[in-house]
């Protein structure tokens, strides 16, 4: 490998991969030779060992000899092969400077022809214009003296079918020679070349009808005949040739792609053929609008309406719109006009006769749809709609007046409010929010016709449901004190009032406000109605929840005005509440669970705050009207237990927690007993009932027992002091 003999080729191999190791490491370099020179066996003669390793030295140097004499033949070739290359190079170089100079003056020398050919055929053309304005002149008198003469155009380029381009051009100077002339004097010539022109005309029509499938022959018959009268009518036959296959009625709904497919595959064609495409390409999108685009509307619309299907036809017109504003958009991507609003005005001559109706149609509809669902709800639930008027003060008066002296109807609990009639109602209003934002112009004409549809939701949704059923949920609470156990249905009023409201109040921020941004008039008024109908309807329902407390309180009140001063003076004691407690109790419980299933969040812990307070208050009157002996001490303190533990049941949701907790923080002490937790105030009320059940020599200390720590009126312990029948034989009192 390295000059040396067949059989020191390997061990200088070996030598070679040592050294090309990267990186190289000496010490692994002696290593290996020495493991090398002594093998698996131990040299303990150093001599020997020292014999070895310069023998190897030797080795290595004779190594390093070859490669460096291999390296100083390779550099003399490198050498030798860089002088060649620099000399190649250079003249490459002189070569390529050469060639740049011929360039620059083979450039002077074609600028100099140049300008001496332009001058030249400036001058050939000033020569030869004359002189073809000559022979021109001559050949159109030539033909115009053959028209003089009364014989037959015997002229080769009258006669010879292949001439007709030459013959109608200049059958066309002569026409326009001819009209300027004077008619008494040359109307039979005026007459024949108008035959004539007329023929050549009716020939070059025919001739490019003829060649549909040769594009030069067109385009060059279509070059000539551009200056002819008949143009026009030549353009409108080929546009209904274009069109002969399309707006076929098994292919009514693939019209949109139809007529896009027909103008982009023609488009080219009819570049290629007319001197003015863009002219032509404009006929041929009108002609589609107008005529089997505007004739395949008219048909699917008009037998919508005539068969009386108003949604179909609203929503057909919706789908027609759509396709077609998708069409001239896609249109509008080939670059078919330089005029920005001729797409816009053809559609419009499709659909003005439609959009003039379509407000009316819409709002119609819509009447007619809310009155039929209402209508079907109410059949459904057998009830005749009452003439109920709202918001004056008369109609409330007289509507309080019969909840107070009249018999109440409650409806056996009904409601009067669906779900499925918002649900369905809001999808009907929601298609014609979409359809007014498609259909009308942008701006006021939206605006007015957003305002008349959120007036339609207001009458049929707010006043002739939401409303409505309020008003019967009203009626149906007596404000006389009931007898009755009252129903609780007001909540589910509440509840389905406040889910139907949230949908209507989307629908309101996700349709009717982006539709108004642009008319300020018509956005200060829709948001004054929305306004004004939300407050009506938040003030009605809290009426509603007052009066429905005010019934709570009044049918407790009944309950315990049944019972007697000797229920409270027994001759025997006997554990265990009242009768009327025992009512009570189930009445609230029943109350409260409405209530948790029809109110939420702040609004259910502020009823159930105020409920509580006015049931202790009731409660604390009630007390204070009878004398209590140690068995109705009794009986008192475990009727007050039993409410003691509901009224804490009703800590739902943590609610009353947190109200009491903000009230006590930011309250007066003028409102203490309003921000008081009600659970502490019928401990504090238990622990006064307490004082009447304990014995006289213990009276003092239960007085000032911890559980009356907080007491708001601190009075109330000699109040219940003189309810004791022992009073007067007390020998402490506070």
């Amino acid at each position: 490998r390295y000059g040396m003999s067949s059989g020191d080729t390997p061990y200088f191999a070996t030598y070679a991969q040592d050294l090309e190791q990267d990186p190289f490491d000496a010490i692994n370099f002696v290593e290996r030779i020495v493991w090398r020179i002594t093998g698996s066996e131990t040299i303990g003669d150093p001599v020997l060992l020292k014999i070895k390793l310069e023998e190897e030295i030797a080795s290595l140097q004779m190594l390093c000899d070859q490669f460096s004499q291999k390296l100083r033949t390779l550099e003399q070739a490198q050498s030798a092969e860089k002088r060649e290359y620099v000399q190649k190079m250079q003249k490459m170089y002189d070569q390529n400077s050469e060639a740049i100079n011929k360039i620059k003056q083979l450039d002077v020398t074609m600028q100099n022809v140049s300008s001496k050919v332009i001058h030249l055929g400036d001058q050939l053309e000033s020569v030869n214009a004359p002189r073809q304005r000559a022979h021109d002149t001559q050949q159109l008198i030539t033909h115009f003296n053959e028209f003089l003469s009364d014989q037959p155009l015997n002229s080769h380029l009258f006669t010879d079918p292949d001439k007709l381009l030459e013959s109608a051009d200049l059958i066309h100077k002569l026409h326009s020679i001819s009209q300027e002339l004077s008619k008494e004097k040359y109307a039979a010539v005026q007459a024949r070349i108008a035959h004539r022109y007329a023929e050549v005309e009716q020939l070059l029509m025919d001739e490019f009808m003829q060649s549909q499938r040769d594009e030069k022959r067109m385009a060059a018959v279509a070059r000539v005949l551009c200056e002819f009268k008949g143009y026009s009518a030549c353009v409108e036959r080929y546009i209904e040739f274009l069109c002969a296959n399309f707006g076929r009625a098994d292919r009514s709904e693939q019209i949109y792609e139809d007529a896009l497919q027909l103008v982009k595959s023609r488009k080219s064609c009819i570049e290629s053929i007319f001197p003015q495409p863009q002219t032509v390409i404009q006929k041929l999108v009108l002609f589609i609008f107008t005529g089997k685009l505007k004739d395949t509307i008219q048909a699917k619309l008009n037998e919508y309406r005539e068969a009386g299907e108003t949604e179909r036809y609203l929503v057909g017109l919706a789908k027609e719109f759509t396709s077609t504003r998708k069409l001239c958009r896609d249109l509008e991507g080939l670059h078919l006009s330089c005029d920005a609003s001729f797409l816009k005005v053809i559609m419009g001559n499709v659909f003005t006769t439609y959009l003039q109706t379509y407000e009316r149609d819409e709002l119609a509809h819509l009447r007619r749809q809310c009155t039929s669902i209402l209508t079907r709800f109410y059949e459904d639930k057998k009830h005749s709609k009452k003439a109920i008027q709202t918001g004056d003060k008369l109609s409330e008066l007289k509507r309080d007046a019969q909840a107070r002296f009249l018999t109440v109807e409650d409806y056996g609990g009904e409601t009067f409010l669906s779900h499925d009639v918002v649900f369905v109602v809001l999808q009907e209003l929601k298609n014609a929010y979409a359809r007014t934002a498609l259909l009308c112009d942008s701006g006021e004409p939206a605006a007015r016709q957003t305002e008349a549809i959120f007036d339609v939701m207001l009458q049929y949704l707010h006043h002739e449901h939401l409303d409505y059923a309020v008003e019967l949920a009203l009626a149906g609470i007596s404000l006389a004190e009931p007898k009755i156990e009252p129903p609780a249905y007001i909540f589910a009023v509440v509840a389905q009032n406040t889910t139907m409201m949230h949908l209507m109040t989307k629908q309101f921020a996700d349709s009717v406000q982006p539709a108004l941004a642009e008319s300020m008039n018509e956005q200060t008024s829709v948001h004054k109605k929305w306004l004004s109908a939300m407050r009506n309807l938040e003030s009605k329902l809290n009426l509603g929840i007052e009066r429905q407390m005010n019934a709570i309180i009044g049918y407790s009140r009944f309950i315990l005005n049944q019972q007697k001063k000797a229920d409270f003076v027994p001759e025997s004691l006997a554990l265990g509440g009242s009768q009327a407690c025992t009512s009570i109790c189930k009445f609230l419980r029943a109350q409260a669970t409405a209530m948790e299933t029809g109110l939420d969040g702040e609004n259910l812990g502020a009823v159930m705050s105020e409920l509580a307070m006015r049931f202790y208050r009731l409660l604390l009157s009630h007390i204070q009207q009878f004398y209590y002996n140690m068995g109705g001490g009794m009986m008192l303190v475990c009727d007050l237990n039993e409410y003691r533990k509901l009224i804490a049941h009703w800590r739902y949701f943590g609610i009353i927690d947190s109200l009491v907790a903000a009230a006590t923080a930011t309250s007066t002490t003028a409102a203490a007993e309003d921000a008081a937790d009600p659970r502490k105030m019928f401990d504090h009320l238990h622990a006064l009932a307490n004082l009447l059940t304990v014995l006289p020599e213990n009276v003092q200390s239960s007085s000032h027992s911890a559980q009356l720590d907080g007491l708001s009126d601190p009075s109330l312990i000699n109040t219940f002091l003189q309810l004791r029948v022992d009073y007067r034989n007390l020998k402490w009192r506070p």
